[in-house]
């Protein structure tokens, strides 16, 4: 029975459902009125009736959200999303018996963080512990059931969660659900609320209860679907109908002491600046309206599950990398950097990507950008050493190498020697300029490396404004054509990570969870992603001129672009040359022979 009421023997039970006692009238109208007001008033409830204590910005968002059937949340990290929908969900259950409460995630793991909030103030809070009749959290069962048949239960989006049915459906981060998906599966549990009082002869004539949807999330990519759901919500609620909007930035955290200036400047100064812009300012992201790249092009191709990933030193396996992939018949790789050596400023990253090239029948190597790193500050010999090391855990075969002026040439000048890696037990050869037509004064940066038995797999870059013209018309070419391609995000990989690594994903390592590690290479590619479409287009002496927003970079652009003009201008026409020849053999025998 719902403790709101104050049930006794001699109490009418909620919605209308009539005990053989009754109360006298004047009790019987205090008691609707006071379930009036809360219901009006949700935030009243939980602040006089629960004992959760809220801050001004919590009663407005609640407030808010207990006015509209369609209701869509953006806010920042920290600002308590979770925590306030899970008490939001809680209220709701017990002011109105008969709710039941979906929450809806990418994954259920995911919306089980809810799930933990609610068990919280089940715990912290004896109103709220004395509502709730079971509690479960598990990998089989993620419900809460309270004593006037309210439920809270946790799906999936995704097929299997069909067939719940939802009074109120909560989207828990929506900004990483698949939109087909919501909308095929999610979105239709909605139906009315079986309130007692609905199935009584005279109280027919009243509507049923509409159902209720709140999304939560932070600002993401405006070209993704969460935008146009945003932007569709704000129109609904400034044409007057039942829908709402708020959205809160890191400010928010700071006054109400959630989370420190220091600890916001240093986000800053970690976090790449559109994902700071994205995450704690709470700004969506888009391209420029004269963005050279845009958004579309990397959605449609990344398209890469699993990563690579390098050595460690602490398990380093001398026979296999553990963590590498295997090459398919054909297959080149290719590691490219761009290198910086001074630190300080904001875009002196060093970049290296790598990069496996899955031979095609008619269209060159399909590029697929597995990995990235970025190292800033490091002197040109650590530099060398890493570049070495990342090259023989990737099992590449060539190296593409920004010249840059004498940061370029110091790196080229150590990876000329021998390198002995003291940690791994292992030596290293040393490596020099490859041959080709377009190499700029070959035979004088071949004498230039010290070792005679050098590897010739370098291929030098040192780009004006004419060869950046060539490499970013060929960046573009091969997008349009689908012909490179990208990780997923690190939302849509978090799923796989942890179906695939479960242990290893959690595991805590000198007491820093292994997460971040797994998750490096995606977070990369969104790094990666954001720099492309942020890159404006001009035109100075008739050639293609890109240029990053201030403050921001473009040495992934330069390190993963690099490698595919690298791989259009030398590579390409060699397995084209290849191939037309086994034709023209295969023609000749079939006709003379």
């Amino acid at each position: 029975m719902n403790n709101l009421e104050l049930y006794d023997k001699n109490c009418i039970v909620p919605d209308g459902h009539v005990d053989r006692y009754k109360q006298p009238e004047e009790w019987l109208k205090r008691k609707i009125d006071w379930i009036t007001f809360y219901r009006r008033n949700v935030h009243r409830f939980i602040e006089h009736y629960l004992g959760v204590r809220l801050h001004p910005y919590q009663i407005v968002w609640i407030y808010d959200m207990s006015q509209c059937e369609y209701f869509v949340t953006i806010a920042s990290r920290a600002t308590a999303k979770s925590w306030l929908v899970a008490l939001y969900a809680i209220a709701i259950a017990i002011l109105y018996p008969h709710s039941e409460i979906v929450v809806a995630s990418t994954i259920q793991k995911q919306a089980g963080k809810l799930m933990n909030k609610i068990s919280k103030f089940r715990n912290e809070y004896p109103m709220i512990y004395r509502e709730i009749s079971k509690y479960a959290n598990t990998a089989n069962e993620r419900v809460c059931n309270f004593h006037n048949a309210s439920t809270i239960t946790v799906v999936a989006c995704k097929d299997g969660g069909r067939g719940e049915r939802a009074t109120l459906t909560i989207g828990e981060e929506f900004v990483g659900m698949d939109k087909v998906k919501y909308d095929s599966v999610v979105r239709q549990f909605a139906y009315a609320r079986q309130a007692g009082y609905s199935t009584l002869p005279e109280w027919s004539f009243l509507p049923p209860e509409e159902p209720r949807e709140i999304l939560i999330s932070s600002a993401y990519h405006k070209g993704l679907w969460w935008y146009t759901e945003t932007v569709g919500c704000i129109k609904k609620m400034l044409a007057g109908k039942s829908a709402g909007f708020i959205a809160f930035d890191y400010s928010v955290a700071i006054e109400h002491k959630i989370k420190t200036i220091k600890q916001i400047a240093k986000d800053k100064s970690d976090m790449d600046m559109i994902a700071f812009q994205e995450e704690c300012c709470n700004i969506p992201w888009g391209e420029n309206s004269d963005a050279y790249f845009k958004l579309i092009m990397f959605e449609r191709t990344q398209n890469i599950t699993k990563a690579f990933y390098p050595q460690r030193n602490d398990n380093y396996n001398p026979k296999k990398n553990p963590y590498g992939l295997k090459k398919v018949e054909g297959e080149l790789r290719v590691v490219s950097a761009d290198i910086a050596i001074m630190g300080g400023r904001i875009n002196d990253n060093t970049i290296l990507s790598c990069t496996r090239l899955i031979p095609t029948q008619a269209d060159g190597y399909l590029r697929e950008v597995c990995y990235m790193e970025s190292h800033s500050g490091e002197n040109s010999i650590t530099q060398a050493f890493r570049i070495k090391q990342l090259f023989y855990d990737f099992e590449a075969d060539y190296l593409v190498l920004d010249k840059g002026g004498s940061s370029g040439m110091g790196i080229y000048d150590e990876l000329g020697t021998l390198t002995k890696d003291n940690d791994r037990g292992i030596e290293y050869p040393a490596w020099t300029i490859m041959y080709t037509e377009d190499q700029d004064k070959y035979e004088e940066l071949h004498n230039r490396t010290i070792a005679s038995n050098a590897k010739d797999i370098i291929y030098l870059v040192n780009a004006g404004s004419k060869l950046n013209d060539a490499i970013a018309t060929a960046m573009r070419d091969k997008l349009q054509k689908k012909m490179i391609n990208f990780l997923i995000s690190e939302m849509d990989a978090e799923p796989y990570l942890i179906k695939n690594f479960p242990k290893e994903y959690t595991k805590l390592n000198d007491e820093v969870s292994e997460k971040g590690w797994f998750l490096h290479p995606y977070v990369q590619t969104s790094a990666f992603v954001n720099e492309c479409v942020s890159l404006s287009m001009s035109l100075l002496d008739g050639y293609i001129k890109l240029k990053e927003p201030s403050g921001g970079r473009k040495d992934r652009y330069t390190s993963v672009s690099y490698m595919n003009y690298f791989v259009s201008k030398i590579l390409d026409p060699r397995i084209r040359k290849e191939e037309t020849m086994e034709s023209v053999d295969e023609f000749v025998k079939a006709v003379f022979w």
